[in-house]
């Protein structure tokens, strides 16, 4: 069977032939087929959780500060604007008291095609911010979570009256699904939140924490959003399609937590029993590694012990500019990097938990990445094996695990969550 990884220019690496009789089965997140988006997304402003609706939970005289996700996510922030803006409207509030804030957690700053892209015909219309978490003079500190975790986050929220976050919910690595609190932490947070959430996820594998909304890192980080004064979300669910199957407005808690039980039924692949090789791509998270490790976070879950993981992903941006000691560590084992941390050696904690989280699924399984953005040498720094195509990897997979080994193929592994039936078997039977 002929595989052709959704990436346009990068068809020469990004196609492979499965043999049918290797090919365990292709797994994606699902497909809801006719959709009336509209009629959604009116629904779901229609019907809040835990909190009145929008135009009624704002009052004329409030300044109003809009959170939106960067351009690494899909979420078509115009369409959601239109709406909020129109409920704040309503609601008497005028556009010189609204501000918009991107929160790009670690990422690097938009440029203003990206930005105009995201904002649609909002593009200009109010002050617009982007958030830097390195710029000290541009946080404000909220307090401390009951954990003792120091709450920093960009000032504009203190200077708000009414904060309300947009954004999108998928199964997420560090804080089991996206959306929610993630528009504040660490989407417009300080170091301290970022460093604490993903180095406590980096200890943990995939399995324990995709897909599972109530968490350690999510508890803390909803604990804190509160604490910095985020009122209000309007989160979306998407189907393999990029439709629209889902809008949750209202409480950053109530209404994620339902958002995320659809995210689960949209996004969970259920695969008889892990596969000798797995062969996922990274789509939608393909602008660097730094995003793209997103296919390894999901390829592990559906792949055996020792068996081989191939993930494909242009990486355009190459590893983690943002994050240089990913590479300048690079592969290591887990009790080494934990040891450079624990001891202060490590700078940047947060480019220390990728590696971290990279290196168990690299001692896990044999990894091959397939990625024109990333060199050669800079892949085998990260642990992984180099292959210039798809084709490539799957011949080198082969001769490792033999020439009947069982292939599956996973899609859109920046959102897929694979679920194994013969594990669910024996977990309900413990």
């Amino acid at each position: 069977m002929k595989i052709d990884f959704p990436y346009p220019g990068y068809e020469g690496i990004a196609s492979v032939e499965v043999p049918d009789a290797n090919l365990m089965g292709v797994y994606a997140p699902r497909a809801v087929g006719q959709v009336g988006e509209e009629e959604v997304l009116a629904s779901g402003f229609s019907e809040p959780y835990g909190a009145p609706h929008l135009r009624d939970a704002v009052r004329q005289t409030m300044r109003v500060l809009i959170l939106v996700d960067d351009a690494t996510r899909g979420t078509p922030i115009a369409r959601l604007l239109k709406r909020v803006i129109g409920n704040l409207w309503a609601a008497g509030v005028s556009d010189k008291q609204i501000q918009l804030l991107t929160a790009q957690g670690t990422h690097r700053r938009m440029t203003e095609g990206e930005l105009r892209q995201k904002l649609g015909e909002f593009y200009g219309r109010f002050e617009t911010h982007q958030h830097d978490w390195l710029d000290e003079s541009n946080l404000h500190e909220f307090g401390r979570t009951r954990d003792g975790t120091r709450v920093t986050a960009n000032r504009l929220l203190a200077e708000a009256d009414f904060i309300i976050g947009l954004g999108s919910i998928v199964p997420h690595r560090v804080k089991g699904f996206s959306g929610g609190a993630k528009i504040v932490f660490p989407g417009v947070s300080g170091r301290e939140m970022q460093e604490r959430n993903q180095w406590e996820a980096s200890q943990r594998m995939s399995e324990m924490v995709m897909g599972e909304a109530e968490n350690p890192m999510r508890l803390r980080m909803e604990e804190a959003a509160q604490l910095a004064g985020l009122r209000y979300i309007v989160n979306l669910v998407s189907d393999l399609e990029k439709k629209i199957v889902g809008c949750f407005v209202g409480d950053p808690v109530e209404a994620h937590r339902a958002g995320c039980r659809l995210s689960r039924e949209i996004n969970a692949a259920r695969l008889p029993r892990r596969a000798d090789v797995v062969l996922i791509d990274s789509h939608p998270a393909d602008r660097d590694f730094w995003q793209s490790a997103k296919g390894f976070y999901s390829g592990t879950m559906a792949v055996r012990q020792g068996g081989t993981l191939i993930v494909v992903a242009p990486n355009p941006e190459g590893v983690a500019r943002n994050h240089p000691n990913v590479l300048e560590i690079g592969y290591r084992p887990h009790a080494e990097i934990v040891r450079m941390v624990e001891a202060g050696e490590v700078k940047d904690i947060v480019g220390a938990a990728i590696l971290a989280d990279v290196v168990q699924i690299v001692d896990r399984a044999d990894c091959i990445m397939v990625s024109p953005g990333v060199t050669r040498e800079e892949t085998e720094r990260l642990g992984f094996r180099y292959a210039a195509t798809a084709q490539d990897a799957l011949e080198m997979a082969f001769e490792r695990q033999g020439k009947e080994a069982k292939v599956a193929v996973l899609r859109h592994g920046g959102h897929i969550l694979p679920l194994i039936d013969e594990e669910t078997i024996e977990a309900s039977n413990e």
